[in-house]
């Protein structure tokens, strides 16, 4: 376990550790144990991230081609939902590598699959091409 899951998940163990002592007690302690449920879901949340989602195959085909992100456009939010449906990658790293655009989105793919990745950047508003890897 990391240090950043550490310092997130020791205050929520010892949060739920007081509310039920403090419930145990009895009389309007009781009303504590509404604070539960959030405490389980946050140590749950750190013990347990979200999985990346799966990446369809038409975006996925090898070949020797990449997506390059130059700007992403006046709808940033449109194109983290389109950067994270094409690459599988989680909401913050998809937010992280929309931010430090130009970037390279996806690497190793076929003409036609970075040619359909780069289009649908570019209807979200962003302004993506599709280059062989040789080329910048």
């Amino acid at each position: 376990m990391n240090r950043t899951k550490f310092l997130v998940l020791l205050p929520n163990l010892l949060l739920l550790i007081a509310v039920v002592l403090m419930a145990v007690q009895g009389g309007w302690w009781l009303l504590a144990l509404l604070l539960v449920p959030p405490l389980l879901f946050g140590i749950y949340g750190v013990l347990n991230p979200a999985a990346t989602a799966p990446v369809a195959p038409k975006f996925g085909e090898p070949g020797e081609y990449r997506v390059v992100l130059q700007v992403p456009g006046p709808n940033p939010v449109r194109v983290i939902r389109e950067v994270r449906r094409t690459t599988g990658l989680s909401l913050i790293a998809a937010k992280e590598l929309v931010e430090a655009s130009p970037v390279i989105v996806k690497e190793n793919l076929s003409e036609t699959s970075a040619g359909l990745v780069a289009d649908h950047l570019t209807k979200a508003g962003a302004r993506a091409l599709a280059a062989p890897i040789g080329e910048k």
